[in-house]
């Protein structure tokens, strides 16, 4: 009958022990980084038209080259952003851009103007897609020559 005790008594203690496991369990949070980059893009560019024009009293040949219909293109933004307009270049024409040429360029979007010789030219557009114009303004200390004549504005986003 001993026996029979110590031998229940045994497997009994074999099935606690057995059962009685503590389970160790942890747990950790696994890092990851990464970055999403800002994105900007211009798209649907139109060209725009200019003329010369008078400035004061002459009226036979103009010293003023304008915009008489804006160039215009989409900017799309991945957030908010600053932009900037830089004055119009010369790219080709009859003469260059003689010393003392003044040189501006206008943005316009939404109720939003800047200049490119205001303030640096910099506006701030919202996240999105924005339609932008743009006009320009070359006004020469002399008159232009007869001929055709292209500028070019430079549009820059930066975040």
């Amino acid at each position: 009958m001993f026996h029979r005790i110590a031998l229940v008594y045994g497997l009994i203690m074999t099935s606690v022990v057995l059962l009685d496991q503590n389970a160790l369990a942890n747990t950790v949070d696994v890092p990851f980084s990464g970055t999403v980059p800002y994105q900007a893009t211009f798209s649907n560019a139109t060209s725009g038209i200019a003329e010369s024009t008078f400035s004061g009293g002459s009226r036979t040949v103009g010293n003023v080259f304008e915009s008489v219909s804006a160039a215009t293109i989409d900017v799309q933004s991945s957030q908010r952003t600053k932009i900037t307009i830089s004055p119009p270049r010369f790219v080709s024409g009859v003469t260059p851009d003689p010393a003392g040429t003044n040189h501006v360029a206008f943005l316009k979007f939404g109720s939003t103007t800047a200049r490119s010789d205001v303030a640096g030219g910099t506006a701030t557009i919202d996240a999105g897609i924005t339609n932008l114009q743009i006009d320009m303004l070359v006004q020469r200390p002399v008159n232009f020559p007869p001929g055709n004549y292209s500028y070019a504005v430079t549009l820059t986003v930066t975040p």
